[in-house]
């Protein structure tokens, strides 16, 4: 299998060089990428460098920097031993295997993070550091800010998925150079081939580390929305560079380019010039240095990198390797290197070793409930009182009702800081009075009290007793509206309009996940808002300017009607009536929060100055903030389809939840 694919990629890179050589290259199958010469500080490459991204497990390089620094400073030492926590053990993904109570040394932590991958590890390091993991995110955040990385916000120690945490390709190089500059001790880590721990052994992700014997680290990373990355670093003589490629659709294309970046860097270094892509220099402009440093002395070997951590096998060839011919290390037929898959395994550079969660074994799912076992398998059925689900509900609706959420107070702050419009700012104001009145006296928001519409996520081993679940529901908001005094506006039938007297039926939607947990969301929804959204069946054809132009053109006929400032949700994909369902769900998205896909991410954006240039404002008086955020949601489709749907969210957007 190894030959098959050496010779693939021989020929793909070759290919790939062969375009650089005659020309602009062109751009690689990533979201973002970038090339740094660390000797003279030179780009030797960018593409969509400042493109947000998740950066998944290449989150693990902060932490790893963090314990280094506090190891350098003497606050803390490797040798310490660590009580691993049940937050830490229940980690799902990769994972080095801890499991609660377990006392470890610090070194073998950081050996889980750095080969394993270890999302457990992870958090174990930054609770044993900070206390936490809420503190050490402040931590990594300050950490990014004193290093310059402008777009990055971190959420976790670990790179699991949570909104708002993302970053760049450039601000991953910052991260990584300084990395590499200030502990250069911590590269033995990270070339460390496999770790075992409790008889459980796991593998170094990086592919590199197994095909270029220069190659030293750095780190890979994989979730469902930033896709395949990679961070490599390798050093030939005096010169090392380092690699970024974040959002490779796949890990072929994310080993192909890592390895691409890396052996053209060698050559561009030797030859005195730098890598060409098309309109993505002129980008950067004067900004950065282009200079770089002669050629490495080609009778000079490559220098050997520091031993790897004892008790475990580095990735480093026993063979010493030297520039011949005037070309720089890279794979050769004759280099030989020792695999742990058998002929014909096709798994090694498969999407299992880039911390895929669609491959997390079960036994590795966090507890489901405070105090259950950690080896439980989810296989016991969990009984709930419909009792319990009518009085949440009914809690539910009022709350909902009464109190606004504290990110889009937060918005709104945002938008009368900005805003310029004198009365406009007014609104804004008078919208946090309304908002500190309604909590204080326990009044609703807004006339509009809204159609019940709830989101309920069941698990599968839940069974409701005492009756079925959607009478409960329904029973729950009839008290909620009735107790809260909310406004009764659902009539029995959309022609004769007579009024049911209690709010009810409720709209609901159902959703069976694992676990035995009962997640309710309660959404009232005005229709001052609702009335202004909209559904339309594009062709494939349209694409992106077809969605755009139904966003805008949905937001400027509803004007003042929507009371903005609004909040848009876009459902894009599935079905007529999916898009539509997807377009609701996006309003419960905490305001601000990304989709995920740095494609998807960037029209969000896109959209959202789009829309505040219309010049509708609050309460359609002018000014720049008519709308707080636009969240996108998407689904695979049809061929010959491309639904959309807008659902507009008033300023008062309501939706809470809690969890049974």
């Amino acid at each position: 299998m190894f030959k098959c694919f050496r010779a693939t990629f021989l020929a793909a890179a070759a290919e790939m060089f062969f375009m650089c050589a005659i020309g602009e290259c062109a751009a690689l199958e990533a979201g973002g990428a970038i090339l740094m010469n660390l000797k003279s500080a030179s780009i030797l490459y960018v593409q969509s460098e400042d493109v947000r991204i998740p950066p998944a497990s290449l989150t693990k390089i902060m932490t790893m920097y963090l314990a280094m620094d506090a190891i350098g400073e003497g606050k803390i030492s490797s040798g310490d031993a660590v009580i691993v926590s049940k937050r830490a053990a229940s980690q799902p993904g990769a994972r080095m295997g801890l499991k609660t109570g377990d006392s470890v040394v610090l070194d073998e932590l950081l050996k889980g993070t750095a080969v394993a991958s270890g999302n457990d590890a992870a958090v174990a390091v930054a609770e044993y550091m900070a206390g936490s993991v809420e503190a050490f995110s402040k931590m990594m955040n300050d950490k990014a800010a004193e290093l310059g990385m402008s777009k990055t916000v971190f959420k976790n120690p670990n790179g699991l998925p949570s909104k708002g945490h993302e970053t760049t390709a450039r601000d991953m190089l910052i991260l990584s150079r300084g990395y590499i500059e200030n502990h250069p001790e911590a590269l033995p880590y990270h070339k460390i081939l496999s770790i075992t721990y409790n008889g459980r052994t796991t593998t170094n992700k990086n592919p590199l580390l197994r095909m270029y014997p220069h190659v030293d680290g750095l780190k890979t990373g994989w979730t469902n929305a930033s896709k395949h990355n990679l961070i490599a670093t390798a050093a030939s003589g005096d010169v090392r560079l380092v690699s970024v490629i974040l959002g490779a659709p796949t890990s072929k294309d994310l080993t192909y380019g890592s390895a691409f970046l890396i052996e053209s860097g060698f050559r561009t270094v030797e030859s005195g010039g730098r890598l060409k892509v098309a309109q993505q220099l002129e980008a950067v402009g004067g900004e950065i240095s282009f200079d770089i440093p002669p050629a490495p002395d080609p009778s000079k070997p490559v220098s050997a990198d520091a031993g790897a951590v004892s008790g475990d096998t580095p990735a480093s060839s026993d063979k010493t390797l030297s520039y011949y011919d005037g070309i720089p290390p890279r794979l050769a037929e004759e280099l030989e290197f020792e695999y742990d898959i058998e002929p014909g395994d096709d798994t090694e550079f498969g999407e299992i070793e880039f911390d895929d969660p669609s491959v997390w074994p079960g036994s590795d799912m966090p507890p489901e409930t405070e105090g259950a076992d950690d080896e439980r398998r989810g296989d016991a059925v969990r009984e709930i009182d419909a009792r319990q689900v009518i009085d949440a509900v009914e809690a539910l609706c009022i709350k909902a009702n009464y109190i606004a959420s504290e990110d889009i107070k937060d918005a709104i702050r945002q938008g009368l800081d900005s805003e310029d419009n004198a009365a406009s700012r007014d609104v804004l104001g008078q919208l946090l009075e309304n908002a500190e009145i309604s909590a204080e006296g326990n009044l609703p928001l807004c006339q509009d009290t809204g159609m019940a519409v709830v989101f309920v996520e069941m698990g599968q081993d839940v069974r409701l007793t005492g009756g079925s679940i959607r009478d409960a529901i329904n029973e729950g908001v009839r008290r909620g509206y009735k107790d809260g005094y909310l406004r009764a506006s659902v009539v029995a039938d959309p022609i004769d309009r007579v009024n049911t007297g209690d709010n009810t039926p409720a709209v609901i939607y159902f959703d069976i996940v694992p676990g035995d947990r009962l997640k309710i969301t309660v959404a009232p929804k005005g229709f001052g808002s609702e009335n202004m959204s909209g559904v339309l069946m594009l062709t494939p054809s349209q694409g992106i300017a077809g969605i755009k132009r139904f966003v805008i053109d949905t937001v400027r006929s509803a004007g003042a009607n929507p009371c903005p400032p609004i909040i848009v949700g876009v459902g894009v994909g599935g079905t007529m009536d999916y898009a539509a369902l997807m377009a609701k769900k996006a309003l419960l998205r905490p305001v601000g929060s990304t989709n995920g896909s740095w494609l998807w991410t960037g029209l969000e954006r896109e959209l959202l100055e789009e829309i505040n240039s219309l010049d509708i404002g609050p309460a359609g008086l002018g000014g720049k903030t008519t709308a707080l955020a636009v969240h996108i949601e998407t689904f695979p489709t049809h061929i010959a389809g491309l639904p959309i749907a807008v659902n507009i969210g008033c300023h008062a957007t309501r939706h809470v939840e809690t969890t049974l």
